[in-house]
């Protein structure tokens, strides 16, 4: 078989393997690549890296756990859904001017991240900012980002940038099935 013919045929081989595997879907309005029927969110996950690569958080640290100012945003999530969210315990707080933004965990509720606004000199619930549960199939941080950024458009950028989200808490977590249960904490 001459070269040309056997280059011919390798390319169309690969163009048809590749047809028959790989493909474009609509869901929600935005694109997933879906490779052999596993769905990727490469959108987000190109977001993802590029923030990665811009972001500056030297001037954000996160509280610490044990801070007057973190337990007081731990008092007023407790206080807001009761009886569950008594249990809250935090994961990472952080704050930025009148914008605190809290990952929490709970007993009997999903993990959580919470927006909150110092307004009249007490710390709220931001309740439409507010995100719990299983981003699947999307890409965890990004698509909790732009969640959080739809409900709380004042929100400092640089706070939700910096703002940490783990992809096992909120993504598709073990089969696929919603997100894996959180019984660690962690300070990023």
């Amino acid at each position: 078989m001459k070269r040309h013919v056997a280059a011919i045929l390798v390319l169309l081989t690969t163009a048809v393997v590749i047809d028959n595997h790989v493909d474009w879907e609509r869901l929600d309005g935005r694109r997933l690549l879906a490779v052999s029927g596993q769905r990727l969110d490469v959108t987000g996950w190109a977001a993802e890296k590029a923030l990665a690569w811009r972001r500056d958080c030297r001037q954000l640290a996160p509280l610490s756990m044990d801070s007057p100012a973190a337990n007081e945003v731990l008092d007023v999530i407790r206080q807001h859904s009761l009886p569950d969210s008594q249990s809250a315990r935090g994961l990472q707080i952080r704050l930025l001017g009148d914008w605190v933004v809290a990952e929490v965990t709970f007993d009997t509720l999903k993990p959580a991240m919470v927006v909150l606004r110092l307004q009249g000199g007490q710390w709220r619930v931001q309740d439409r900012a507010v995100w719990s549960g299983s981003t699947a199939p999307w890409n965890s941080a990004h698509f909790v980002r732009r969640y959080l950024r739809q409900q709380a458009p004042d929100l400092p950028q640089v706070l939700l940038d910096c703002t940490d989200i783990d992809p096992v808490r909120y993504g598709p977590g073990p089969g696929g099935l919603g997100p894996a249960p959180s019984n660690r904490t962690r300070q990023p």
